[in-house]
């Protein structure tokens, strides 16, 4: 892959609140130079990584570098640092403010957001047969308050393949249930690639709806 705009962002994104709360974790870190390590980690990982299609095209290149940004910070830090560690790292970099606001602002239960989401599930699915790429099917909702994704295949656990950090991957499943969190929805699911299931099951209601109610949350 090309470093683009999009691999910037997410290092801008991210970084910051996760370079914080590794100071507070772990203070006998040089936490400087960790960053640069990770930065030069980074660039390497994209350029080894290949291409699933820019931005534009395939709207899931934003995972796919998300999760090297948190890869490299893992190797960078050479053994240094333990799953708890890195877990904890993960949720620092999606809870921060930025982060959340900016899913926030999107638009989930609708159905433009439903018809938008198919479009760009074809148009991702078409950028790249790499395992790097997603496979991602969408099935419609009742209504515009639920929808179902089913991912055939995971570029997160391509590149934990790639990088031999495989054990790492179910630690970013969470992004997944915060995302839709803060879309207003509810995630439910019963298996994921990363846990060794055959596909991951994505069931999405916006939250209070009747079919959270159905499936035992609050309407």
């Amino acid at each position: 892959m090309k470093y683009t705009y999009c691999e910037a962002l997410m290092w801008r994104l991210l970084t910051p609140a996760m370079f914080r709360w590794l100071r507070t974790q772990r203070p006998e870190w040089d936490i400087a130079e960790l960053r640069r390590a990770s930065k030069r980690t980074y660039r390497r990982m994209v350029r080894r990584t290949p291409d699933i299609g820019g931005l534009s095209r395939n709207s899931l290149r934003i995972c796919l570098s998300s999760g090297m940004v948190f890869l490299s910070v893992y190797e960078a830090a050479e053994g240094r640092m333990d799953e708890a560690c890195f877990a904890g790292m993960v949720l620092a970099g999606m809870e921060a403010p930025i982060v959340k606001r900016s899913f926030r602002k999107k638009s989930l239960f609708t159905e433009e957001a439903q018809r938008k989401r198919a479009e760009n599930a074809a148009r991702g699915n078409a950028q790249s047969d790499s395992a790097l790429n997603w496979k991602t099917e969408v099935i419609p909702g009742r209504d515009a308050d639920e929808c179902t994704i089913i991912y055939h295949q995971c570029g997160i656990c391509a590149l934990g393949r790639q990088e031999k950090l495989l054990h790492l991957v179910p630690h970013m499943c969470v992004l997944d249930t915060l995302s839709v969190e803060w879309m207003g929805g509810v995630l439910y699911r019963t298996k994921t690639l990363a846990g060794g299931g055959d596909c991951c099951d994505f069931y999405m209601c916006k939250k209070g709806s009747k079919w959270d109610a159905e499936r035992g949350g609050t309407a």
